[in-house]
């Protein structure tokens, strides 16, 4: 069935917009609430190399949890050792688990790699356990980490939620005063 109307165009551009605003403010409140520094949160992440392809690919947003025990083969995210940075993280695969003074260290190696990588992984440098990714989506979250994409995220839903709640009291108060109005016209009297 074609759409034959103007006004059946705008309602199903108003529900396609409606979804995505509802969308975007999804993904803003995931992103606000892994931003907590609450013990065991959630982190986002989005990957920026080829390290892990093809298990996850270039610009993936991943998702990862603290876990109380890695094995060999699970994905972690951990912070490199030498950074001046404290959020630059690399996100391997475990490929052994050995003892040194009692303390778990982990010898990582991205899928895509040929080689394990040189810089074993003490337990707290470890981030968290790789849950899931979505490809393609950390390019968004690297887009909404910058003030545009703040703007996107958090002005423009929140302005068009203003917008339709004045919108909404404006018609509520149209026809407050339409009906005051029909209440106060002198009625006339039957003789």
């Amino acid at each position: 069935m074609a759409l034959k109307t103007s006004s059946q165009i705008k309602k199903v551009l108003s529900a396609i917009a409606n979804v995505l605003l509802a969308l975007l403010v999804i993904v803003g409140i995931f992103v606000v609430i892994s931003l907590f520094p609450i013990k065991d949160n959630y982190k986002l992440l989005a990957v920026t190399s080829g390290s892990m392809e093809p298990a996850i690919g270039v610009g993936s947003l991943v998702v990862i949890k603290p876990a109380s025990n890695y094995q060999v083969g699970d994905i972690i995210t951990f912070k490199k050792d030498n950074t001046t940075s404290s959020k630059e993280t690399t996100t391997h695969r475990v490929q052994s688990i050995n003892e040194d003074n009692g303390v778990k260290v982990y010898t990582t190696k991205g899928d895509a790699n040929n080689v394990a990588d040189s810089q074993k992984v003490n337990e707290n440098q470890i981030v968290g356990k790789y849950r899931f990714g979505i490809a393609l989506l950390g390019y968004l979250l690297k887009y909404l980490k910058t003030l545009p994409g703040l703007i996107l995220i958090i002005v423009i839903p929140a302005t068009v939620i203003i917008y339709e709640e004045v919108k909404k009291i404006a018609k509520e108060a149209k026809e407050m005063r339409a009906k005051n109005k029909l209440s106060k016209t002198p009625k006339k009297e039957k003789k």
